[in-house]
């Protein structure tokens, strides 16, 4: 089989990593190979058979890249996986969290169901009054600004659909809490889902942890800051990064 520049079949994206992972980086950063980055990820998994403790490496090497971004004077932000492209969200900052799990899956669903719903709706309409011009300086229409502060909603977009999401900036199922002050609105499309995305490394242990049990994973939290996410006025964007630089985080070295 011949050099495919765009593998589709597994087939194909076998044939690419036997050219080797250093020589599969430098086609991407080259521009001579593209990829489906979620085809691809499912295939390494697949072939690399990762495991938890594979895993947990993939976070250790995360936070090496921002701990060398440090040491070369560049600010902070997170490499995070989205399907149609690798973000920096600048301003974030990966942090190394023992994460556990909680046991009681009561507690959480209360945490998550019955307490965060009326605590969400009553800070939407606090922010939307007390921080109005720094919400519609990041991008939110006045009009969505004055629904938030009448009904307690996130903004919607012109189709009526979620175009913010309430974050909880350390985790409800890690010591996070409904205090307000653990709250960030951030967009929905692609920054919210980009945190989530489930080939982060953080995402990929969490999803393999079991109730009770507790791992290291490197999370990515928002600044500080503000409250609100993107904030170009303060430099806090999502910036789209070559699909190589979040790949070789995944180099066996």
């Amino acid at each position: 089989m011949g050099f495919i520049s765009y593998p589709r079949t597994a087939a194909e994206l076998r044939a690419v990593l036997s050219l080797g992972y250093q020589e599969v980086l430098r086609l991407l950063r080259t521009k001579q190979l593209r990829i489906n980055l979620r085809s691809y990820l499912r295939h390494l998994f697949k072939e690399n058979q990762y495991d938890d403790q594979a895993i947990d490496q993939l976070n250790k090497k995360l936070f090496a890249w921002q701990e060398a971004r440090k040491e070369a004077g560049l600010p902070c932000g997170a490499l995070v996986y989205h399907h149609s492209g690798v973000r920096n969200l600048h301003g974030f900052k990966i942090t190394m969290i023992q994460y556990e799990k909680k046991a009681d899956r009561a507690i959480y669903v209360k945490e998550r169901e019955k307490e965060f719903r009326p605590i969400r709706k009553a800070w939407l309409k606090d922010i939307a009054v007390r921080n109005a011009k720094e919400l519609e300086a990041a991008g939110i229409p006045r009009s969505e600004i004055e629904k938030m502060a009448k009904y307690g909603i996130t903004p919607t977009d012109s189709n009526g659909k979620p175009w913010y999401q309430v974050h909880h900036r350390l985790p409800l199922d890690d010591g996070g809490t409904n205090d307000p002050k653990n709250f960030i609105l951030i967009r929905n499309d692609v920054e919210h889902r980009a945190v989530h995305g489930y080939y982060n490394p953080a995402e990929l242990r969490i999803d393999r942890l079991a109730y009770g049990s507790i791992a290291e994973v490197a999370l990515p939290m928002p600044p500080e800051d503000t409250i609100i996410y993107p904030n170009p006025a303060l430099g806090y964007v999502a910036e789209i990064v070559p699909h190589a630089d979040f790949l070789e985080i995944y180099h066996d070295d």
